[in-house]
């Protein structure tokens, strides 16, 4: 995929994502990362939210990523 694709990609899943609650995005973001990082700093990006605060979340366990997402 080259960066333009990418880019429309990105922006595509951001847009289905608007309305969606942070706390949901997050957790969706810290997939993205786990998958590949570039990918979820670009969804990031286009969220308007800073990869770099749920990057350190990916290393956490299934449980404790849970408590850090809940309402």
């Amino acid at each position: 995929m080259n960066a333009s694709q990418k880019e429309q990609l990105f922006g595509h899943i951001a847009e289905a994502m608007e309305g969606v609650p942070e706390r949901i995005m997050a957790r969706q973001l810290v997939h993205f990362y786990k998958a590949d990082p570039e990918y979820g700093r670009g969804v990031a990006k286009k969220l308007g939210l800073n990869m770099e605060k749920y990057a350190a979340w990916a290393k956490l366990s299934l449980p404790d990523w849970i408590k850090k997402t809940a309402e």
